[in-house]
């Protein structure tokens, strides 16, 4: 599944499940155009999981990373997606015991 961008006035964000029903990932993306150092470009991972399907973050360890390019930051949010969305599906096929 590949992401889908969303502009919004100064960031971008795209959802995976429904994070608004507290059962999903954003991954919003910021330019900061004064942070050449660290990069430009800021990727903020949101976990929002009411059952901890999704699994690889809790909500004490949101990630946020930096980078130059805004082709490699949504490069990685698309890899950190699809190990996201094959974690999720494997999650939800096993049985509960």
């Amino acid at each position: 599944m590949k992401l889908e961008w969303k502009q919004f006035p100064g960031y971008q964000d795209a959802v995976l499940g429904n994070f608004d029903d507290c059962d999903g990932v954003r991954f919003n993306l910021i330019h900061m155009p004064t942070c050449y150092r660290r990069g430009p470009w800021r990727l903020i991972i949101e976990i929002e999981d009411r059952n901890r399907v999704w699994g690889c973050f809790d909500e004490q360890d949101q990630p946020m990373r930096w980078y130059h390019s805004e082709e490699v930051a949504k490069g990685e949010a698309q890899a950190i997606a699809d190990v996201l969305i094959s974690d999720h599906e494997q999650k939800t096929r096993e049985p509960k015991v």
